[in-house]
C-alpha cells in the first residue's frame, strides 16, 4: 500500500539504496543506456528502478525549491504548507463547496486551487484542510497531503477521516512507526472504540519529525489487537473505516491476504468507493498478484476518471506485467490531466509529479526507445502524447 502497489512498496524499501545516481553531465544517448541497462537482470530491476525514482524526485523537489519564488509562498502559521501565488481563486465566494463540487467531477489539481483558496480565506478551516490532505494524496503529492493532513489535526484532534488518511500517507512513504500511532489515534479518537484503550496515559501527539523507522513488531501488534478486539464487538456489522485501518496495519505487518480480506469486507458496504478500489488493488499487487491488481484500479478509474493515483499505479503494475505500451499510456494520462487542468485556468508553473515522470522514463526505457526516452528526460509532453495518439 503505499495504500500502495507493491511495485510502488518496492519502490519504497525501507532500507536506503545504493545511489547509482545520474550525473547531469551525461549526455542523454549514456544515460538512455544505463536506465535501459537497469533492466538487463530481473534480480537487479527493481533495485535500479528505485535509484532512478528517487534521482527524479530528488531533482524535481530541488526544482522545486528553485523556483518557489516565482510558483508559491510559505506561511509559517501553516507549517510548511506552500500555497500558489497565481490562484485565480483566491477571492472566490464560497471556494470550499467548490472545491468539493470539482472533486466529485474528479479534476483533482483545481480542487487543489479551491481548497487552498478557502484555507487562506480562513486559516482555521479544518474540513478545507482535511479535503487539502485527501486530494493532494489522490494527486500524487503525498508530502503536501502530510503537511495538510498535519494541520487538520491540529486543529481538529478528532477528525477521524484526517486520521485514516493521514495513516496511510505515513505508510505510503515509509514511515510505518507514524502510520501505527495515527490509526492507534484513531481508536483513542472514536467515539464507538475509545473504550478498547486501556491505557489514556501518554497519548503522543502526532509529530512533525518523521522517522522511516520500522515499527516496533509488539507496538504493531498491539494495535493490530485494538481494531480485531472492535471488530469482534461489532459482530455481523462491518465497519468500513475500521476494515480500512485493519487493512493498512495487516499490510504493515505483511499479511497481504489478510488486508485484501479487510478492503473486501470494506468494499461490500462501500461498493463505489474508489479509494477502497485502489487500496484492494495496491494490496492485491502487493500480494504478487497484479492481474487482480489491474482490474480493481480498473474499477476504480472507471467510478472516478480523475483519480491520479490509481491511473499512476495501474501504470505500475503494467510494467510488472510486461504491458509496457499501456503503463506508458497511464502515465502520460495523469500527466495531462494534472496539466490541463491547471492550464484551463491559466495557472502558470502547473504542478506535475516527479514521480510519475520518473516511472514513465523507466517505461520507455524498457519499450527500447531512445528518442522518446530523451522526450521524456527533457520533460516533453506534448511530443510524448503525440508519439502514443493521446490527446494533449
Amino acid at each position: 500500500m503505499r495504500e500502495e502497489d507493491k511495485e510502488m512498496a518496492r519502490l519504497t524499501k525501507e532500507h536506503r539504496w545504493g545511489s547509482a545516481l545520474l550525473s547531469r553531465n551525461h549526455s542523454l544517448e549514456e544515460e538512455f543506456e544505463r536506465a535501459k541497462a537497469a533492466v538487463e537482470s530481473d534480480t537487479e530491476f527493481w533495485d535500479k528502478m528505485q535509484a532512478e525514482w528517487e534521482e527524479m524526485a530528488r531533482r524535481n523537489w530541488i526544482s522545486e525549491n528553485q523556483e518557489a519564488q516565482n510558483q508559491v509562498t510559505i506561511s509559517a502559521s501553516e507549517k510548511g504548507y506552500y500555497f500558489h501565488t497565481e490562484n485565480p481563486f483566491k477571492d472566490w465566494p464560497g471556494a470550499f463547496e467548490e472545491g468539493l463540487k470539482r472533486l466529485k467531477e474528479g479534476d483533482l489539481p483545481v480542487t487543489i486551487l479551491f481548497m487552498e483558496a478557502a484555507i487562506l480565506q480562513d486559516p482555521g478551516d479544518a474540513e478545507a484542510w482535511q479535503f487539502l490532505g485527501i486530494t493532494q494524496a489522490e494527486n500524487e503529492n503525498e508530502q503536501a497531503a502530510i503537511v495538510a493532513l498535519q494541520r487538520c489535526l491540529e486543529l481538529q484532534p478528532n477528525n477521524l477521516k484526517a486520521l485514516m488518511a493521514l495513516a496511510v500517507s505515513y505508510t505510503n512513504t515509509g514511515h510505518q512507526q507514524d502510520a501505527c500511532e495515527a490509526l492507534k489515534n484513531w481508536i483513542r479518537q472514536n467515539p464507538k472504540y475509545k473504550y478498547l484503550v486501556k491505557s489514556k496515559k501518554g497519548s503522543p501527539g502526532l509529530t512533525r519529525r518523521m522517522s522511516k523507522t520500522p515499527v516496533d513488531s509488539s507496538v504493531l501488534e498491539g494495535v493490530k489487537e485494538l481494531y480485531l478486539e472492535a471488530a469482534h464487538q461489532n459482530g455481523d456489522m462491518i465497519d468500513p473505516d475500521l476494515q480500512t485501518g485493519l487493512g493498512v496495519l495487516f499490510h504493515l505487518s505483511g499479511e497481504f491476504n489478510r488486508a485484501i480480506d479487510a478492503f473486501n469486507a470494506a468494499l461490500t458496504v462501500r461498493p463505489e468507493d474508489y479509494s477502497l478500489w485502489n487500496r484492494l488493488g495496491a494490496t492485491l499487487a502487493n500480494g504478487d498478484r497484479s492481474e487482480e491488481a489491474v482490474e480493481a484500479y480498473t474499477r476504480a478509474l472507471e467510478i472516478q476518471p480523475g483519480f491520479i493515483r490509481s491511473r499512476y499505479n495501474l501504470g505500475i503494475s503494467c510494467i510488472n506485467l510486461g504491458a509496457y505500451r499501456e503503463a506508458v499510456s497511464n502515465f502520460l494520462t495523469a500527466l495531462s490531466l494534472q496539466r490541463k487542468s491547471r492550464n484551463q485556468q491559466q495557472v502558470p508553473h502547473p504542478a506535475i509529479s516527479g514521480n510519475i515522470w520518473a516511472a514513465l522514463r523507466i517505461a520507455l526505457s524498457l519499450m527500447d526507445q531512445p528518442e522518446l526516452f530523451q522526450a521524456a528526460n527533457l520533460g516533453d509532453l506534448d511530443v510524448l502524447l503525440r508519439a502514443f495518439n493521446l490527446d494533449p
